[in-house]
């Protein structure tokens, strides 16, 4: 992907209120009040990052249909901002898993000369020419569903959260793993993936006054069958360590909040790279399945 700076998306012009709720669009309605309403009950649908790993979140998606669980805002990070703009779209089930079962690597990502000269070894062309066919919208405020997407900024290290303007760019910064993509600029500043500072996105729910978060962990990391021997190998699995350790702290502090955790850990035995969609139907299922049997008593 080009690395040269792309439209500013950080203006927020006023978006209509949502059925006479809390405006979850934006985190400037006052969150406490927003959670002292006993008669409304407010829930999101968090989606972390993993890579090919994120098609489990497709399955729970299904199995939280099936149950019934509704949710007024959805927050994605890294895979989970695709699948989270995709069903903040109005993807049903059966449509994301359609789409996900047909990806191959060759449609998200190219190798590209020109990234090497711009802090990466692949382009995300491939992706933006998909989701330009296959995104009915361009812009946040025209999603059926208030949407919420991370990065991270590069040169201060801080996170970022897109709720308004243009949707394209954040997306697909919020999954440009640095080393492997180059930066996305946006309104001068370079932004990558969103799960470096944020994988499981759980502050700008709670900044919008959210009771109840919903997610499927697909980054967990567990015991490896065998320890990883090349360079890259080592600093991945340390990086998702990190994660892990990172997402235990975070879900511990939230409950501490007051917010309800109805959290999903599918478990998939083969060892799955970030790239290997071709695992896709093998992880919606798995975590369709493990998602039924965890989430029943949550349904309402």
């Amino acid at each position: 992907m080009n690395t040269h700076t792309l439209r500013a998306a950080t203006e927020r012009p006023e978006a209509p209120a949502l059925g006479g709720m809390t405006d979850l669009r934006s985190a400037q309605a006052d969150p406490v009040a927003a959670r002292a309403d006993p008669g409304r009950q407010r829930r999101a649908l968090i989606l972390c990052g993993g890579g090919a790993r994120g098609a489990m979140e497709v399955g729970f998606y299904q199995a939280i249909t099936e149950l019934g669980l509704s949710f007024d805002l959805v927050v994605g990070s890294s895979v989970g901002a695709l699948n989270g703009a995709l069903i903040a779209a109005g993807f049903s089930p059966a449509e994301l898993a359609g789409l996900w079962r047909g990806i191959r690597r060759r449609d998200l990502i190219a190798w590209s000369g020109r990234a090497l000269l711009s802090g990466g070894f692949y382009s995300f062309d491939p992706l933006r020419r998909l989701l330009e066919k296959t995104l009915p919208v361009r812009r946040f405020e025209e999603l059926e569903r208030p949407l919420v997407i991370t990065t991270t900024n590069l040169r201060t290290g801080h996170v970022h959260y897109w709720d308004r303007g243009d949707l394209l760019a954040p997306l697909i910064a919020s999954m440009s793993l640095p080393g492997a993509f180059p930066p996305v600029w946006i309104g001068g500043e370079p932004h990558v993936d969103g799960g470096v500072a944020s994988n499981v996105p759980f502050e700008p729910a709670f900044d919008r006054g959210i009771t109840e978060m919903m997610l499927a962990l697909c980054t967990c990391c567990p015991p490896a069958a065998h320890p990883p021997h090349s360079p890259f190998g080592v600093l991945l699995r340390s990086f998702l360590i990190s994660l892990d350790s990172k997402y235990a702290c975070d879900l511990n502090h939230y409950r501490r909040q007051g917010i309800v955790m109805r959290v999903a850990r599918p478990e998939f035995l083969l060892d799955v790279g970030l790239l290997d969609f071709q695992y896709a139907d093998a992880l919606i299922r798995a975590g369709h399945e493990q998602s039924l049997k965890a989430l029943p008593c949550f349904a309402g």
